[in-house]
């Protein structure tokens, strides 16, 4: 029979799987795939059924029977049979459990036949020791070719994974049928060397909130705090206390970092949208229970925005689809009823409107400024941009009440107001206006509120309360001070003295301040609620002028973890943000931080300080780089020139980056916008003279290697490196002195000298994710080290890969095959890497290097009694490595006649009394003992 498949199909083969079946075609070694046995039982479904069961495999779910076919088969004379060809019908097969190690590599691989449709997909389902489902990483079965494929997937297991089962099954509503053959599976121990460092940035991070009432019919308070994973907090707006909290946890086991969205449906119940994994939560407050009810959208990754229906459905818009789906309780199903992207630059429905007077969504676009009206009944919308939308990047917020449509546009913000009745617009770009959306219609059906920070008389300025009047037309500052933009509204009766009747409460920006503002007394009360800061998730890793690892977390970030080696311990540090970039210059450290492109100058010289007002802020806010920027993701000082470069990327929606030159000097930046046409900067080199410049095209182009000439200011040339690749996103100097670079996945090597690439590789063909990625590393052992976030492959799937290229050979091998990204590295060699909320600090002993010698000078040897000199050392490792992180290491300072001369801590050589004493300074760390060289001084004149 398996001639007759092979006869029916004569299409080319096409390969439409998880990225590292493809790279089975190239000369890549893998780490894992070394002497590991095949764990998997009937792999090729050979073994007949004992007692109705088929032996190592069992229906998945909702599934009925297993079917296996004896006339389709790539081995042997059987084969697993997977379809669904219908949404109602039961399918999935998923295999017995096998034993899993945290952080040890596992791979599945399998023969599959595609016969129609498409959708089909294998998982690694990995579980924790009670059953838990904690992680899903997954690969597509291509379309059908009329051949057998190979299919491979791979993931290093969760740190709290058990066992691992593998399974196949359909990708979201897709049907079809396909066949599995020669299934098997290997599981490697613990990835050794492998150190978890636990959490290191806090904050508490609040973007909105909804309000309802809780099981007991008291007001409630919803929000989510950003974390590893994010809490859903319920809290009594009288008492202002925690009632209960909920952790965000996918379907797929994977953690949520922060949520976007929530609203409370008609019904009572709140809906929360989440990212990085596009999930739709629902809280049940009559049971105080939250669960998962799935991906919306299977591609997506946000859920930016929710709004309310009739009957208890809700509604709510995606990035990077740009879809809008409807949620109906009754079926307990989600439906994508519309995608409105129109472009490539678009991606994302930022915000929704529903208009309960005519059964309209009114649906905010993303990085383009649109606004669309969706007919519920015919699926049909038209467009409503305001001609004063141009040039703008996101309709941001929307809130219909009273008739009215009011509308937040980014950049500014400012506000409009839309009239459905008369297609009029009734206030056009007003600029008085910052606030995260608008409030509901007031109880007395006259006003909608916002804020604003504005100036009085006088000079001084607040983030006063606002109001628009439903009845006049009327807006304008109603002189009370809410401390922060508003970025959640709603109304409660408190029933309480100083507060009759209604009162508007909210939340005052994103730091866990509110508002309480009565409505009928205009008394105001700003309270911070006692919500709980929360672990969050690490965006950024980065090594500092002191040698120790600075780690900053996602979104606002909270704080930097700052890890010191020597002491293996980290402290925790309080408000900077989400840094994109990390540099130095002069012994301090520059960091990009987002939103709009804010630099600041740390000294590790000196205490942190973000707090305290009475002392020098450390780090010290700079300014902004303006020019519409948004990520200063590469940022490099140049000490012969004594200056800072910055590469960033501009505002969503925009395009054109910017190479931005800060002299610490003056304190000047000097901002190059659109340097290369269309493109962002990503990454930065330099060498005589030369600055190299890595780019993302932002139009549909292909990234770029330019070189910059810092004398004249030019740009000398531009080539690209590699074709049909949209970013090249990593430069580092490799170990031949050639600069290393790679464009997404593809590795080349390009010769300065020469200005030619001379060698150049797609090691991940599937990688197309563009921000900050890959991290590239030269090892102590002369080889190159890498994380890799390839960005979706799979349903529920976006892989990263820490991997290592032989610097003679340039031969791929995989180290972790996922949970791995933003690789850093010290000056003893240890590697480190984000894993969620936790900072993973990898220490191969062949990596590792320890102390090797210690260097010491003086200012002066010939000394007066009473004098004091300055005196340095230089502390040398293997390899030619040096390091200042000497902060765990014990150190000894040494004196043949202390009654002569003495050397002390600080920095000083102290002068007693006349004669000679040789000096020197004892350093222990890891074990190892060095005592520098010794010098003498001699001291003469006069006690």
């Amino acid at each position: 029979m398996r001639s007759k498949w092979r006869s029916r199909i004569a299409a080319a083969l096409t390969v439409i799987m998880m990225f590292a079946s493809i790279e089975w075609a190239k000369s890549i070694t893998y780490a894992a795939d070394e002497g590991l046995t095949n764990v998997m039982i009937n792999g090729g479904f050979e073994d007949s059924e004992e007692d109705g069961r088929l032996p190592g495999w069992q229906p998945d779910e909702d599934a009925a029977v297993i079917t296996v076919s004896e006339s389709v088969y790539a081995d042997g004379e059987r084969s697993l049979q997977v379809e669904r060809l219908s949404l109602g019908a039961g399918y999935g097969v998923v295999s017995d459990a096998y034993a899993a190690q945290p952080f040890g590599n596992v791979i599945m691989t399998a023969s599959v036949l595609s016969d129609e449709g498409q959708g089909g997909k294998a998982d690694l389902r990995f579980y924790d020791a009670g059953g838990k489902l904690v992680s899903v990483v997954s690969g597509l079965v291509g379309e059908p070719s009329g051949k057998w494929q190979s299919l491979r997937v791979a993931a290093s297991a969760p740190k709290n994974a058990a066992e691992v089962r593998v399974a196949f099954d359909f990708n979201g509503d897709r049907t079809g049928r396909y066949f599995v053959d020669s299934v098997t599976l290997e599981s490697q121990a613990s990835f050794p060397y492998l150190t978890n460092l636990g959490p290191q940035s806090s904050s508490l991070t609040l973007m909105t909130a909804a309000f309802g009432k809780d099981r007991n019919g008291q007001d409630a308070l919803f929000t989510v705090a950003q974390g590893d994973p994010a809490q859903l907090i319920v809290m009594d707006v009288a008492s202002k206390q925690v009632k209960s909290t909920h952790p965000l946890v996918a379907l797929d086991g994977s953690n949520v970092s922060a949520a976007w969205a929530i609203v409370t449906a008609s019904d009572g119940k709140v809906y929360i949208g989440s990212t990085p994994n596009g999930t739709l939560f629902q809280y049940d407050p009559a049971e105080d229970k939250l669960r998962a009810i799935g991906k919306p959208v299977p591609t997506d990754t946000v859920i930016w925005t929710l709004v309310a229906g009739e009957d208890g459905k809700v509604y709510g818009g995606t990035g990077y689809s740009q879809s809008l789906f409807e949620y109906d309780p009754v079926t307990d199903q989600t439906r994508i009823l519309k995608s409105f992207k129109t472009s490539s630059k678009e991606a994302h429905i930022r915000s929704l409107a529903y208009d309960s007077d005519r059964q309209m969504i009114y649906v905010g676009g993303a990085d383009v400024a649109k606004l669309y009206q969706y007919d519920l009944a015919s699926g049909t919308s038209i467009a409503l941009h305001h001609p004063e939308f141009n040039g703008k990047t996101s309709v941001y917020d929307l809130q219909y009440a009273g008739g009215k449509l009011f509308v937040r546009v980014d950049p500014g913000p400012v506000m409009f107001v839309y009239d459905p009745d008369t297609a009029s617009w009734l206030v056009n770009n007003n600029t008085a206006y910052n606030a995260r959306g608008f409030s509901p219609l007031s109880p007395d059906g006259g006003e909608v509120f916002y804020t604003y920070y504005e100036t009085l008389p006088g000079g001084t300025q607040q983030w006063s309360l606002y109001s628009y009047d439903l009845r006049t037309g009327v807006y304008g500052s109603l002189g009370v001070d809410v401390k922060g933009a508003g970025v959640a509204f709603g109304y409660v009766q408190l029933d309480e003295a100083k507060y009759p009747g209604w009162t508007l409460v909210g939340l005052a920006g994103n730091g866990g301040r509110a508002f309480y503002y009565n409505l009928e007394t205009g008394l105001i009360e700003t309270p911070e609620l006692p919500f709980p800061a929360q672990f969050v998730e690490l965006f950024n890793i980065g090594k500092s002028t002191d040698g120790q690892i600075l780690s900053s977390g996602f979104i606002s970030g909270g704080g930097m973890g700052i890890y010191s080696p020597t002491r293996n311990e980290t402290e925790h540090y309080p408000q900077i943000g989400q840094v994109e970039g990390f540099g130095s210059l002069n012994g301090k450290m520059y960091l990009g931080v987002y939103p709009r492109a804010t630099i600041f100058e740390y000294d590790p010289a000196k205490p942190w300080n973000r707090t305290d007002p009475s002392e020098p802020n450390n780090p010290l806010r700079l300014g902004q780089l303006g020019s519409e920027q948004d990520r200063p993701v590469a940022m490099l000082g140049v000490e012969e020139e004594n200056l800072l470069y910055i590469g960033s990327y501009p505002i969503a929606g925009k395009t054109g980056g910017a190479l931005t030159v800060y002299n610490p000097v003056t304190g000047t930046f000097d901002v190059k916008r659109d340097i290369i046409s269309g493109h962002s900067i990503n990454s930065l080199l330099y060498k005589n003279g030369k600055l190299f410049m890595a780019t993302g095209s932002m139009t549909g182009g292909e990234g770029k290697l330019a070189i910059y000439d810092t004398a004249s200011g030019r740009v000398e040339m531009e080539q690209i490196p590699v074709a049909g690749k949209k970013a090249v996103t990593s430069l580092i100097w490799g170990p031949d002195g050639n600069i290393w670079g790679m464009a997404l996945g593809s590795l080349f090597i390009y010769d300065p000298e020469r200005q030619e690439i001379i060698y150049s590789e797609d090691m991940f063909p599937a990688a197309d994710y563009a921000h900050s990625n890959p991290r590239l590393t030269v090892g102590t052992d002369g080889n190159v080290y890498g994380t890799i976030y390839t960005g979706y492959v799979a349903d529920h799937t976006y892989t990263s890969k820490m991997f290592k290229i032989d610097a003679a050979s340039k031969s791929l091998s995989i180290l972790l095959e996922s949970n791995a990204e933003k690789l850093a590295q010290d000056d003893f060699g240890n590697l480190y890497f984000k894993y969620g909320s936790e900072l993973m600090k990898y220490s191969d002993p062949n990596l590792v290097v320890q102390l090797d010698k210690v260097q010491l000078e003086a200012e002066s040897l010939q000394l007066h009694p009473g004098d004091e000199v300055g005196y340095s050392y230089k502390v040398s490792l293997d390899k030619g490595r040096t390091t200042k992180e000497l902060s765990g290491a014990a150190i000894e300072y040494l004196s043949s006649r202390p009654d002569k001369a003495e050397i002390d801590p600080k920095g000083k050589i102290i002068a007693k009394h006349p004669g000679q004493a040789e000096l020197s300074i004892r350093i222990t760390l890891n074990g190892v003992t060095v005592e520098s060289n010794k010098i003498k001084v001699k001291i003469t004149g006069p006690f």
